[in-house]
């Protein structure tokens, strides 16, 4: 599917005729409504109010992407707005030291559609990440030059993403029978905050972050302060003793929408990648930003 296909001649309004960005949403929403593609007006309205402004961004320099997650649209709708002049966010922008975008790019999908949705915002920051696709876009006087556009034509949504696709592959593991020095060690060496915890055949058992290190070392060192220090406990403890045994991880074959919107949920850096519950590999956070937006 090419770009210019998320976008139909009534869903790209040039000139928009807005001064700040939510004019320029409510122009795009009206768009939306009479090409047919809002469901529940009154609903779309409602989220946009109950999100605005916080789930607004901006591609670079050149667009603003208010984007809403509401059943109110069946499918994902994009809708284009390109300005004579620069579109204020709000009166908080007068004080900006550099100028606002042209375009409002308007994004809004159902809350189960989130392959789609993440790859539109992908393929649009691409897009516009290019001078000559942003050039030719300023430039334009009309929808149809707009959909002409070649530097836009030839750009292509990609196919769906899956976790295989970006997680990283060095595997670096946990055995419960190590000691936790030995353990915290290597979470030091590798500089991450928790490691899994694997079987001799790669499944995994458990995740030991600091957050087990310090519950398991905090009260013996409290209780060696009380005594006077005492000599530590002549027990060496080990992984097996001091690990969480319940362990968030992805599949290697589940989609980057659904990793994506698991670590924003669970509000975690990074996880392990099983197949089959044997690991083979973390993704992070970071991993999946960059993916989505860098092109192939």
């Amino acid at each position: 599917m090419r770009l210019t296909d998320l976008l139909s001649r009534r869903r790209i309004v040039v000139p928009l005729p807005a001064a700040t960005l939510e004019e320029g949403i409510r122009i795009l929403v009206d768009a939306c409504v009479a090409d047919g593609r809002v469901a529940d007006v009154a609903r779309l309205q409602e989220a946009i109010r109950e999100s605005w402004p916080e789930d607004t961004m901006s591609l670079g320099p050149h667009a603003w992407l208010p984007h809403f997650r509401t059943d109110a649209v069946p499918a994902l709708v994009a809708a284009l707005g390109i300005a004579g002049a620069t579109i204020a966010r709000g009166s908080e922008a007068a004080v900006r030291d550099t100028p606002d975008p042209r375009m409002v790019l308007l994004i809004v999908a159902p809350p189960g559609d989130n392959a789609a949705y993440l790859q539109t915002v992908a393929a649009f920051a691409r897009a516009l990440a290019r001078p000559e696709v942003a050039a030719g876009l300023l430039a334009a006087r009309s929808p149809t030059d707009v959909l002409a556009l070649p530097e836009l034509r030839s750009l292509e949504l990609e196919g769906q993403l899956l976790v295989r696709d970006v997680m990283r592959a060095q595997v670096v593991a946990l055995r419960p029978e190590e000691t936790l020095e030995a353990a915290a060690g290597l979470l030091q060496r590798h500089g991450v905050e928790a490691l899994p915890v694997v079987s001799e055949t790669g499944a995994i058992m458990g995740l030991l972050s600091y957050r087990e290190l310090l519950r398991h070392l905090v009260p013996g060192y409290v209780q060696r302060l009380a005594a006077g220090g005492a000599p530590p406990e002549p027990r060496v403890p080990l992984v097996r003793d001091v690990m969480a045994r319940t362990v968030l991880c992805v599949s290697d074959d589940q989609t980057l929408a659904d990793a994506a919107q698991l670590l924003a949920a669970r509000d975690v850096e990074r996880v392990p990648v099983v197949r089959e519950g044997v690991l083979r590999g973390f993704v992070t956070r970071a991993d999946l930003v960059r993916r989505l937006l860098a092109g192939r």
